[in-house]
């Protein structure tokens, strides 16, 4: 029979061993705990868990952009650009410059750009043209049979297309139903002139 001593480097070493093979010792570091409540709101996989459903919800994926917290960047490239498009197509803005030189800028009335521009607008306005027609009227003598009235009408009247229209009605009904051949008078006188 032998005897071992307590704190030799072997026994210590057998005690560590079957310690960590022990169950017993395994479930008594949990002992402490047994009595205290836990909740698991704060887990690692709760917290994971939300943050799924979060990312599901169709709800919140749906909402209204205006509700989403959102400050645009202003100095971005494509808002510089677009505020430079808009001010390049603002009317206002276009016209902006015009309307401060517009009182500013003074034409001289004889040059000759002016002159000549007056001069169009004479030419071309129909009611200084009337009014001229107008004013020289009682001075000509129009006689419903003059040759220039004549020769207008008859040309008014050929280049008519309700005179055509008129003249080939008239003349339809005529071609149609003829007896013989001497009473069309066309065809008498095709046959006159196939002589």
């Amino acid at each position: 029979q032998w005897t071992c001593m307590p704190d030799q480097n072997d026994v210590i070493q057998a005690r560590k061993a079957y310690e960590l093979q022990s169950d017993w010792v395994y479930k008594s570091d949990m002992e402490w705990i047994r009595g205290c409540g836990w909740m698991p709101n704060d887990s690692l996989e709760v917290k994971k868990v939300q943050k799924a459903q979060e990312i599901l919800n169709d709800r919140l994926y749906r909402q209204h952009p205006s509700t989403v917290k959102f400050t645009s960047i202003v100095d971005l490239p494509s808002v510089l650009l677009a505020k430079t498009n808009a001010d390049q197509i603002s009317d206002m803005k276009y016209k902006e410059a015009w309307e401060k030189d517009k009182t500013s800028i003074h034409v001289m009335p004889d040059t000759p750009a002016i002159m000549l521009s007056k001069a169009n607008a004479i030419n071309v306005s129909g009611k200084l043209y009337r009014q001229e027609w107008d004013n020289i009227k009682p001075f000509y003598d129009m006689k419903p049979d003059a040759i220039a009235i004549k020769s207008a009408k008859a040309s008014r009247d050929i280049a008519s297309d309700y005179k055509y229209k008129a003249a080939y009605e008239k003349q339809r009904g005529h071609l149609i139903g003829c007896r013989s051949l001497q009473d069309d008078p066309k065809m008498v006188w095709s046959i006159h002139v196939a002589k």
